[in-house]
Order: C-alpha cells, then sequence, then structure tokens
C-alpha cells in the first residue's frame, strides 16, 4: 500500500511566501471601483505566484499532495466585486494546473465552515457562489475530479433529521461540473462519521474521514469498521483522509503543531489489510509540512514500513 502525505495552505519552510494575502471589502469600498478591482486582482495574481512556489517546493522535496488556500483571489464571490476567476488568471491557473499533473501532485480545496448547502435560501446561494468559484479554480487547472473541494454536511438548525432533508433537497442547485468534485466530511460536533457517510452513500459522492473530528464527536461503529464502506464511496478515486491532533485536553478540538502518529498507525494497518492500493493522508497541523516530514519519519520506522520520497511511503 502507498500512504501519500499532503499539507494544507503554505510551506512554513518558504520565507515570506502567503499564497493568502487579503484586501477587504472595506478597504475595497475606499477606493475607485476600478481602481480597487485592479488592486484586489492584483493581490489574486500575487498569491498565484506564492502557491506556483509552493508547488516547487513540493515537488523538490517529493510531497504529492496539497491542499490550496481557499483564499487565492480575494473578493472573488463578494456580491459587490465578483471577479471572473476562469477568465481573469487563465494563463496562470493553467501553468498551475500543468506543473501538479506533470510532478503527480494532487490538489485539493476546502471551503471554510460557512460554506453551507442545508441553510436559509441565502445561506445556500452564497454557498454555490463559493463552490462555483473553487471549482473554477481547479476546472482552470484542468485537474481531473480526484481534485476534490470537500465540505461538511452543514448545521443541524435545531432538528438534524430536518436539516439532513433539507440539504437533500438543495443538491439540485449545486451545478453539475461543482458536484462531480464535491465530498462530504464528519465534523467535530454535529454530524458524525456515520451520519456522514449515510449522506455520502445517497448522494453518491465520497465522504472524507477526519479521524480527529471522530475522535471528538464518536460514531457508534469505529472508523476501522466503517472503512470498507468509506473506501466504496471513493470509487476509482484514491481514498484521501484528514488527520491531525489535538492540541491538549483542555482545547481538544484545536489541532496541535505537530502529529501524534499512535491513533493513526492502526487506521493505516487496517486499510493494508483491506487491501486498499493507495490511501492519501492530509495532516492539518499548525507546523504543515514540517509537521508531514516529522510524521513521515516516525511512520517511517515502523516494521514493514518504507520511505520511498519525502512525503510517500510504502507498507
Amino acid at each position: 500500500m502507498i500512504i501519500r502525505l499532503g499539507f494544507v495552505s503554505m510551506a512554513m519552510a518558504i520565507f515570506n511566501n502567503t499564497p493568502s494575502s487579503t484586501f477587504t471589502y472595506k478597504l475595497f469600498s475606499q477606493r475607485p471601483r476600478e481602481e480597487a478591482l485592479q488592486r484586489a486582482i492584483e493581490i489574486g495574481r500575487k498569491n498565484l505566484e506564492a502557491t506556483q512556489r509552493i508547488l516547487y517546493y513540493n515537488a523538490a522535496h517529493g510531497i504529492h499532495l496539497f491542499r490550496l488556500s481557499s483564499s487565492l483571489i480575494p473578493l472573488a464571490t463578494h456580491p459587490d466585486v465578483q471577479i471572473d476567476v476562469a477568465t481573469e488568471y487563465k494563463d496562470e491557473l493553467r501553468k498551475l494546473g500543468d506543473f501538479a499533473y506533470a510532478q503527480g501532485i494532487r490538489l485539493s480545496m476546502h471551503p471554510n465552515q460557512f460554506t453551507l448547502l442545508n441553510g436559509s435560501d441565502s445561506v445556500v446561494e452564497a454557498a454555490i457562489r463559493d463552490l462555483f468559484y473553487h471549482a473554477a479554480i481547479l476546472d482552470g487547472m484542468r485537474l481531473d475530479e480526484s481534485a476534490i473541494i470537500n465540505i461538511h454536511v452543514g448545521g443541524m438548525y435545531g432538528d438534524k433529521a430536518a436539516a439532513t432533508e433539507r440539504l437533500f433537497a438543495k443538491i439540485p442547485d449545486v451545478p453539475e461540473h461543482v458536484m462531480r468534485r464535491l465530498t462530504f466530511e464528519n465534523d467535530d460536533k454535529t454530524y458524525t462519521l456515520e451520519e456522514t457517510l449515510a449522506v455520502s452513500e445517497r448522494l453518491q459522492r465520497p465522504c472524507m474521514l477526519d479521524l480527529h473530528h471522530d475522535w471528538c464527536n464518536p460514531s457508534a461503529t469505529s472508523p476501522i469498521e466503517l472503512l470498507p464502506d468509506i473506501a466504496k464511496t471513493w470509487g476509482d478515486i484514491p481514498m484521501k483522509i484528514h488527520v491531525s491532533s489535538p492540541k491538549d485536553e483542555k482545547e481538544f478540538r484545536s489541532h496541535s503543531d505537530y502529529i501524534e502518529p499512535d491513533q493513526l498507525i492502526p487506521f493505516l494497518k487496517s486499510c493494508k489489510e483491506v487491501g486498499l492500493p493507495r490511501i492519501d493522508v492530509m495532516i492539518e497541523a499548525k507546523m504543515k509540512d514540517l509537521a508531514l516530514f516529522r510524521l513521515a519519519e516516525q511512520l517511517g520506522k515502523i516494521r514493514g514500513v518504507k520511505r520511498v520520497d519525502g512525503g510517500v511511503l510504502t507498507w
């Protein structure tokens, strides 16, 4: 089995290189519109340049899994701004996608917690705009459907069953090209892994297992027991999971700087036992690429595990 490790958004080892520089609507509204619009566009271009540097870094260090920042293009989805991402950044996105493809780097995106498809009509409309923006970036890179957009099932709104049915009622409003990239992740407070898996199966979309969220909000059935059913939802796309470690007992839901591998290892062993050819592991740790290298070193010391690249192991 191949284990590929990835990290989120930015590389700690690259000095002064953020792909998430911002330009607030307050600042936008203080300038003449055309000047402000060009400023937002230029910041987006610099964020894409920073992303290109990170992809170069990943390729040089043998990292083949990376989550793009959702804040690449500031104000792109603001109703009073609305930047046409696909047109404005056509060349930059194609260059990024071509490089990622050539280097075998799987990319993904994860909109923020306010992107909900089971809220009020206005919340859902905003969520669809946001998902359209994320899809425009991945489509502009000409990436296949393994480049996913991951979201949570949504809020409970006092009645989880009704909220879930509202999600199903609103799904037809999601454009088909966006839907083809969606995955659904269990969260740390509301929708358990079992509940998320049921949603994924009904919508015929992959279920994204977050191990830390399952520790915070456990199902009656363990992730290892649910593993075969989770794997089925991915079809021909390599299965991907999220892993993080709690900061401490008091702030158990918060992410730690690094990953403690003790609870991850039994799950990876189960992935091998059920015959998964590959598992992609997205590390959600504050030290990002540095956390990846430490985890790779720790996993590489396990009997039968071999580290074959910076972020790639076999078991």
